[in-house]
Protein backbone atom coordinates (compact mmCIF):
# COMPACT_ATOMS: atom_id res chain seq x y z
CA UNK A 1 0.00 0.00 0.00
CA UNK A 2 1.31 3.36 -1.20
CA UNK A 3 1.31 5.73 1.91
CA UNK A 4 0.78 9.47 1.92
CA UNK A 5 2.64 10.71 4.35
CA UNK A 6 2.41 14.43 5.70
CA UNK A 7 4.52 16.07 7.91
CA UNK A 8 2.98 18.96 9.91
CA UNK A 9 5.53 20.85 10.96
CA UNK A 10 4.70 22.53 14.19
CA UNK A 11 6.93 25.40 15.89
CA UNK A 12 6.63 23.90 19.13
CA UNK A 13 9.56 25.96 21.09
CA UNK A 14 9.59 24.87 24.10
CA UNK A 15 12.50 24.56 27.02
CA UNK A 16 14.27 21.04 27.12
CA UNK A 17 15.33 19.54 30.16
CA UNK A 18 18.71 19.53 29.91
CA UNK A 19 19.22 15.81 32.19
CA UNK A 20 16.93 14.50 29.08
CA UNK A 21 17.79 15.72 25.74
CA UNK A 22 20.79 17.23 23.98
CA UNK A 23 20.69 20.44 22.09
CA UNK A 24 19.96 20.04 18.35
CA UNK A 25 18.33 22.62 16.39
CA UNK A 26 14.95 20.43 16.51
CA UNK A 27 13.15 16.75 16.95
CA UNK A 28 11.71 14.36 14.82
CA UNK A 29 8.82 12.12 16.71
CA UNK A 30 8.59 8.36 16.59
CA UNK A 31 7.14 6.69 15.09
CA UNK A 32 7.33 8.63 12.27
CA UNK A 33 3.92 7.84 10.01
CA UNK A 34 1.26 10.25 8.28
CA UNK A 35 1.20 13.59 9.95
CA UNK A 36 4.48 14.26 12.45
CA UNK A 37 4.91 17.56 14.28
CA UNK A 38 8.53 18.47 14.24
CA UNK A 39 9.22 19.92 17.45
CA UNK A 40 11.77 22.89 17.08
CA UNK A 41 14.46 23.21 20.14
CA UNK A 42 16.02 26.31 19.19
CA UNK A 43 14.71 29.54 19.64
CA UNK A 44 14.50 32.27 16.68
CA UNK A 45 17.52 33.55 17.68
CA UNK A 46 19.44 33.07 14.26
CA UNK A 47 19.85 35.64 11.11
CA UNK A 48 18.35 32.23 8.47
CA UNK A 49 17.01 29.28 8.29
CA UNK A 50 16.80 26.52 5.55
CA UNK A 51 14.87 23.41 5.71
CA UNK A 52 16.03 20.26 3.50
CA UNK A 53 12.94 17.57 3.71
CA UNK A 54 15.08 15.16 1.64
CA UNK A 55 11.80 15.20 -0.81
CA UNK A 56 13.20 17.73 -3.37
CA UNK A 57 11.79 20.72 -1.63
CA UNK A 58 13.01 22.99 1.05
CA UNK A 59 12.16 26.37 3.12
CA UNK A 60 13.64 29.34 4.44
CA UNK A 61 11.55 30.10 7.38
CA UNK A 62 11.94 29.65 10.90
CA UNK A 63 8.66 27.57 10.81
CA UNK A 64 8.65 25.48 8.93
CA UNK A 65 6.27 24.15 6.01
CA UNK A 66 4.56 20.58 6.08
CA UNK A 67 6.79 18.25 3.79
CA UNK A 68 4.79 15.15 1.90
CA UNK A 69 6.14 12.00 1.46
CA UNK A 70 4.70 9.67 -1.38
CA UNK A 71 5.89 6.23 -0.01
CA UNK A 72 7.47 4.39 3.42
CA UNK A 73 10.92 4.63 3.93
CA UNK A 74 13.90 6.36 5.31
CA UNK A 75 14.65 10.17 4.73
CA UNK A 76 16.32 12.84 6.16
CA UNK A 77 15.38 16.52 7.48
CA UNK A 78 18.59 19.15 7.60
CA UNK A 79 18.02 22.69 9.25
CA UNK A 80 20.94 25.03 8.50
CA UNK A 81 21.19 28.15 10.61
CA UNK A 82 23.12 31.29 9.95
CA UNK A 83 24.10 34.41 12.57
CA UNK A 84 26.30 37.34 12.12
CA UNK A 85 27.50 36.29 15.84
CA UNK A 86 29.91 33.10 15.74
CA UNK A 87 28.66 30.75 18.10
CA UNK A 88 29.90 27.33 19.57
CA UNK A 89 29.12 23.68 18.33
CA UNK A 90 30.48 20.27 18.62
CA UNK A 91 32.32 19.61 15.49
CA UNK A 92 33.24 16.21 15.97
CA UNK A 93 33.22 12.77 18.67
CA UNK A 94 36.14 10.27 18.71
CA UNK A 95 35.17 7.15 20.27
CA UNK A 96 39.33 5.91 21.35
CA UNK A 97 38.18 3.14 23.64
CA UNK A 98 35.30 0.80 24.04
CA UNK A 99 35.20 -2.18 26.04
CA UNK A 100 35.37 -5.57 24.35
CA UNK A 101 33.33 -7.36 25.63
CA UNK A 102 30.25 -4.15 25.89
CA UNK A 103 28.73 -5.37 22.79
CA UNK A 104 27.33 -8.34 21.20
CA UNK A 105 29.61 -10.34 18.89
CA UNK A 106 29.84 -13.14 16.53
CA UNK A 107 28.66 -15.77 19.11
CA UNK A 108 25.13 -15.01 19.32
CA UNK A 109 24.89 -11.95 16.39
CA UNK A 110 26.39 -14.60 13.24
CA UNK A 111 26.22 -11.64 11.30
CA UNK A 112 28.08 -9.14 13.63
CA UNK A 113 31.31 -9.07 13.54
CA UNK A 114 32.04 -5.63 14.73
CA UNK A 115 29.87 -3.34 16.49
CA UNK A 116 27.24 -1.04 14.19
CA UNK A 117 28.02 1.89 16.45
CA UNK A 118 25.73 5.27 16.56
CA UNK A 119 25.36 8.23 19.33
CA UNK A 120 22.35 8.96 21.45
CA UNK A 121 22.12 12.66 22.59
CA UNK A 122 19.71 10.69 25.90
CA UNK A 123 20.00 9.46 29.02
CA UNK A 124 20.44 5.37 28.33
CA UNK A 125 18.09 5.07 30.71
CA UNK A 126 15.25 7.41 29.53
CA UNK A 127 12.69 6.75 26.30
CA UNK A 128 12.32 9.52 24.20
CA UNK A 129 9.10 9.96 21.56
CA UNK A 130 11.91 11.60 19.48
CA UNK A 131 14.50 10.61 17.21
CA UNK A 132 17.76 12.19 18.98
CA UNK A 133 20.44 10.16 17.19
CA UNK A 134 23.30 10.07 15.32
CA UNK A 135 23.92 8.46 11.94
CA UNK A 136 25.38 4.80 12.46
CA UNK A 137 28.79 3.42 11.09
CA UNK A 138 28.37 -0.41 10.04
CA UNK A 139 31.17 -2.51 11.75
CA UNK A 140 32.72 0.30 13.33
CA UNK A 141 36.33 -0.41 15.74
CA UNK A 142 38.69 2.32 17.52
CA UNK A 143 38.97 4.83 16.72
CA UNK A 144 35.67 6.05 15.79
CA UNK A 145 35.35 9.45 14.30
CA UNK A 146 31.55 10.97 14.27
CA UNK A 147 31.93 14.28 12.34
CA UNK A 148 28.92 16.02 13.65
CA UNK A 149 27.20 19.50 13.14
CA UNK A 150 24.46 21.64 14.63
CA UNK A 151 24.49 20.39 18.41
CA UNK A 152 25.19 23.68 20.40
CA UNK A 153 26.76 23.57 23.60
CA UNK A 154 24.50 26.13 25.32
CA UNK A 155 23.44 23.56 28.27
CA UNK A 156 24.55 20.39 29.89
CA UNK A 157 23.37 16.93 27.84
CA UNK A 158 24.03 13.52 28.10
CA UNK A 159 25.63 11.59 24.65
CA UNK A 160 25.52 7.65 25.23
CA UNK A 161 27.54 5.33 23.01
CA UNK A 162 25.16 1.99 21.55
CA UNK A 163 25.86 -0.64 19.38
CA UNK A 164 22.87 -1.43 17.12
CA UNK A 165 21.41 -4.89 17.24
CA UNK A 166 18.27 -5.53 15.52
CA UNK A 167 18.95 -9.35 14.34
CA UNK A 168 16.78 -12.39 16.08
CA UNK A 169 19.78 -13.80 17.73
CA UNK A 170 21.45 -10.39 18.72
CA UNK A 171 18.35 -9.34 21.30
CA UNK A 172 18.41 -5.27 22.02
CA UNK A 173 20.56 -2.96 21.17
CA UNK A 174 23.93 -3.18 23.37
CA UNK A 175 24.56 0.07 25.88
CA UNK A 176 28.66 0.81 25.51
CA UNK A 177 29.13 3.65 27.84
CA UNK A 178 27.92 7.65 28.70
CA UNK A 179 29.47 11.27 29.36
CA UNK A 180 27.61 14.33 30.33
CA UNK A 181 28.86 17.07 27.66
CA UNK A 182 29.40 19.98 30.13
CA UNK A 183 28.45 22.92 29.46
CA UNK A 184 30.02 25.69 26.91
CA UNK A 185 32.30 23.11 26.58
CA UNK A 186 36.02 23.74 24.89
CA UNK A 187 35.79 19.78 24.44
CA UNK A 188 38.62 17.49 25.20
CA UNK A 189 38.79 13.57 26.04
CA UNK A 190 35.53 12.41 28.58
CA UNK A 191 35.25 9.10 30.38
CA UNK A 192 32.79 6.21 31.42
CA UNK A 193 35.28 4.06 33.66
CA UNK A 194 32.43 1.58 34.41
CA UNK A 195 32.26 0.87 30.39
CA UNK A 196 35.37 1.63 29.93
CA UNK A 197 34.58 4.25 27.33
CA UNK A 198 36.53 6.86 26.27
CA UNK A 199 35.82 9.33 23.76
CA UNK A 200 36.95 13.44 22.69
CA UNK A 201 34.53 15.66 21.71
CA UNK A 202 36.17 18.61 20.05
CA UNK A 203 34.14 21.83 19.48
CA UNK A 204 34.46 25.59 17.32
CA UNK A 205 33.00 28.72 16.63
CA UNK A 206 30.83 29.06 13.26
CA UNK A 207 28.81 31.38 12.07
CA UNK A 208 26.76 28.61 10.10
CA UNK A 209 25.31 25.50 10.70
CA UNK A 210 23.44 22.48 9.77
CA UNK A 211 21.84 19.68 11.93
CA UNK A 212 20.47 16.56 10.33
CA UNK A 213 18.26 14.12 11.46
CA UNK A 214 17.21 10.84 9.36
CA UNK A 215 14.35 8.46 10.30
CA UNK A 216 12.04 5.90 9.36
CA UNK A 217 9.08 6.70 7.45
CA UNK A 218 6.36 4.01 8.41
CA UNK A 219 3.38 2.47 5.85
CA UNK A 220 0.25 3.52 7.58
CA UNK A 221 -2.59 0.95 7.72
CA UNK A 222 -5.64 1.14 5.71
CA UNK A 223 -8.06 3.78 7.56
CA UNK A 224 -10.71 2.62 9.52
CA UNK A 225 -14.58 2.82 8.34
CA UNK A 226 -17.58 3.06 9.99
CA UNK A 227 -21.06 1.01 9.90
CA UNK A 228 -24.31 1.39 11.73
CA UNK A 229 -26.18 -1.40 12.49
CA UNK A 230 -28.73 -2.28 15.36
CA UNK A 231 -28.45 1.20 16.64
CA UNK A 232 -24.52 1.08 17.54
CA UNK A 233 -21.32 2.00 15.62
CA UNK A 234 -18.91 -0.61 14.32
CA UNK A 235 -14.99 -0.26 13.07
CA UNK A 236 -13.61 -2.27 10.42
CA UNK A 237 -11.03 -3.15 12.21
CA UNK A 238 -11.92 -5.93 15.28
CA UNK A 239 -9.61 -4.54 18.04
CA UNK A 240 -7.54 -1.55 18.97
CA UNK A 241 -10.03 1.23 18.22
CA UNK A 242 -10.63 4.07 19.90
CA UNK A 243 -13.84 5.73 19.71
CA UNK A 244 -13.68 9.87 19.25
CA UNK A 245 -16.23 12.63 19.47
CA UNK A 246 -16.63 15.40 16.97
CA UNK A 247 -13.82 17.47 18.93
CA UNK A 248 -11.20 14.49 19.05
CA UNK A 249 -11.99 13.56 22.56
CA UNK A 250 -11.66 9.93 23.36
CA UNK A 251 -15.37 8.55 24.66
CA UNK A 252 -14.36 4.81 24.62
CA UNK A 253 -11.07 2.95 24.20
CA UNK A 254 -10.56 -0.60 23.25
CA UNK A 255 -13.75 -1.76 21.91
CA UNK A 256 -14.71 -2.52 18.01
CA UNK A 257 -18.56 -1.44 18.57
CA UNK A 258 -19.79 1.49 20.30
CA UNK A 259 -23.34 2.27 21.06
CA UNK A 260 -23.48 6.69 21.52
CA UNK A 261 -25.96 7.95 23.84
CA UNK A 262 -26.65 11.27 22.04
CA UNK A 263 -26.44 12.28 18.23
CA UNK A 264 -23.79 13.52 16.94
CA UNK A 265 -20.47 13.03 14.82
CA UNK A 266 -18.03 10.23 15.83
CA UNK A 267 -14.72 9.23 14.59
CA UNK A 268 -12.63 5.82 15.74
CA UNK A 269 -9.22 5.97 15.09
CA UNK A 270 -7.37 2.39 14.73
CA UNK A 271 -4.33 2.51 16.96
CA UNK A 272 -1.64 0.80 14.74
CA UNK A 273 2.03 0.42 16.76
CA UNK A 274 3.65 2.59 14.23
CA UNK A 275 0.96 4.40 12.00
CA UNK A 276 -2.23 5.16 14.10
CA UNK A 277 -4.61 5.77 11.62
CA UNK A 278 -8.60 8.12 11.96
CA UNK A 279 -11.94 7.42 9.80
CA UNK A 280 -14.02 9.95 8.33
CA UNK A 281 -16.34 11.97 10.59
CA UNK A 282 -19.67 9.90 11.08
CA UNK A 283 -22.63 11.24 12.03
CA UNK A 284 -25.06 9.30 14.23
CA UNK A 285 -28.74 9.31 14.97
CA UNK A 286 -30.73 7.19 17.05
CA UNK A 287 -32.45 4.44 15.81
CA UNK A 288 -29.13 4.08 13.52
CA UNK A 289 -30.30 6.87 11.04
CA UNK A 290 -26.90 7.62 9.86
CA UNK A 291 -26.75 10.77 7.72
CA UNK A 292 -24.34 10.19 4.89
CA UNK A 293 -20.91 12.01 5.00
CA UNK A 294 -20.11 13.09 1.66
CA UNK A 295 -16.73 14.62 -0.07
CA UNK A 296 -16.90 17.83 -1.09
CA UNK A 297 -15.25 17.20 -4.16
CA UNK A 298 -18.44 14.38 -5.04
CA UNK A 299 -20.52 17.04 -4.54
CA UNK A 300 -20.80 19.54 -7.55
CA UNK A 301 -23.08 22.17 -5.75
CA UNK A 302 -20.50 22.34 -2.65
CA UNK A 303 -17.61 24.05 -4.99
CA UNK A 304 -14.11 24.85 -3.00
CA UNK A 305 -12.02 28.07 -4.85
CA UNK A 306 -9.70 28.59 -5.44
CA UNK A 307 -7.99 25.44 -4.33
CA UNK A 308 -4.60 25.69 -4.02
CA UNK A 309 -4.95 29.31 -2.40
CA UNK A 310 -3.16 31.12 0.26
CA UNK A 311 -5.27 30.28 2.70
CA UNK A 312 -8.89 31.63 2.30
CA UNK A 313 -11.17 29.89 0.27
CA UNK A 314 -15.08 30.83 -1.02
CA UNK A 315 -17.57 27.27 -0.60
CA UNK A 316 -20.59 27.08 -3.32
CA UNK A 317 -23.77 26.77 -0.50
CA UNK A 318 -26.51 23.51 -2.10
CA UNK A 319 -30.18 25.21 -2.54
CA UNK A 320 -31.37 26.46 0.56
CA UNK A 321 -27.85 27.01 1.74
CA UNK A 322 -28.60 30.28 2.82
CA UNK A 323 -30.60 29.94 5.79
CA UNK A 324 -28.54 27.21 7.14
CA UNK A 325 -26.38 27.92 10.02
CA UNK A 326 -23.17 26.41 9.07
CA UNK A 327 -20.06 25.44 11.17
CA UNK A 328 -16.36 24.80 9.78
CA UNK A 329 -13.23 22.98 11.37
CA UNK A 330 -9.72 22.46 9.62
CA UNK A 331 -7.92 18.87 10.64
CA UNK A 332 -4.96 17.62 9.58
CA UNK A 333 -5.07 14.13 7.63
CA UNK A 334 -5.52 11.58 10.39
CA UNK A 335 -8.46 14.12 11.62
CA UNK A 336 -6.84 15.73 14.38
CA UNK A 337 -8.64 19.80 15.11
CA UNK A 338 -5.74 22.03 13.58
CA UNK A 339 -8.16 25.16 13.87
CA UNK A 340 -12.19 25.93 14.32
CA UNK A 341 -12.75 28.32 11.57
CA UNK A 342 -15.67 30.69 11.18
CA UNK A 343 -17.68 30.90 7.99
CA UNK A 344 -18.91 34.01 6.74
CA UNK A 345 -21.83 34.06 4.32
CA UNK A 346 -21.31 36.30 1.31
CA UNK A 347 -23.50 38.64 -1.13
CA UNK A 348 -22.39 35.92 -3.84
CA UNK A 349 -24.56 32.79 -1.97
CA UNK A 350 -21.27 31.32 -0.97
CA UNK A 351 -18.94 30.45 2.42
CA UNK A 352 -15.66 33.01 2.94
CA UNK A 353 -13.31 30.34 4.91
CA UNK A 354 -10.41 32.05 6.12
CA UNK A 355 -7.48 29.87 7.42
CA UNK A 356 -4.55 32.00 6.34
CA UNK A 357 -3.14 31.92 9.78
CA UNK A 358 -2.10 27.67 8.77
CA UNK A 359 1.44 26.64 7.50
CA UNK A 360 1.65 25.67 3.44
CA UNK A 361 0.21 22.05 3.37
CA UNK A 362 -2.71 20.01 2.99
CA UNK A 363 -5.58 20.41 5.35
CA UNK A 364 -9.79 18.68 5.09
CA UNK A 365 -12.38 21.23 5.51
CA UNK A 366 -15.32 19.90 7.11
CA UNK A 367 -18.67 21.72 7.03
CA UNK A 368 -21.46 20.83 8.82
CA UNK A 369 -25.23 22.50 8.35
CA UNK A 370 -26.06 20.25 11.29
CA UNK A 371 -27.99 17.72 9.20
CA UNK A 372 -25.23 16.54 6.78
CA UNK A 373 -21.39 16.84 6.96
CA UNK A 374 -19.00 17.88 3.86
CA UNK A 375 -15.75 16.78 3.56
CA UNK A 376 -12.94 19.03 1.55
CA UNK A 377 -9.75 18.28 0.89
CA UNK A 378 -7.94 21.59 0.50
CA UNK A 379 -3.89 22.93 -0.23
CA UNK A 380 -2.46 25.77 1.57
CA UNK A 381 0.40 27.40 -0.41
CA UNK A 382 2.38 30.32 0.88
CA UNK A 383 4.03 32.56 -1.38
Amino acid sequence: MKAIVKFQILALVCCIAATTTAQPLFQVPKPTCSSVPISLITQDIFATYHWDFGNGTTANTYQPPIAQYSSPGNYTISLTVTSPTPFKVIDSVIITQLHPSSWVGSGACITEGLPDIFLEYLHYTTFSPYWVRSYMQDEAWTPVRFKLSGLLTKSVFPLTVWDKDDGFWCGASDFLGEIAVPVNTNGGQFTDPSHQLILTIKTKMVNSTTYSQSFPVNESPAQPTITCANDSLYSSYASSNSWLAANQTTVLSNQAVFRPTTAGTYYVRYNDANCPSISDPFYYAPGCAAVATAELADEATLLTFPNPSTGVFEVTLPIGGNDRKWTCQMTDSQGRLVEQLNPALTTNSTLRIDASAQPSGIYFLQLSDGQKIYRQKVTIVRV
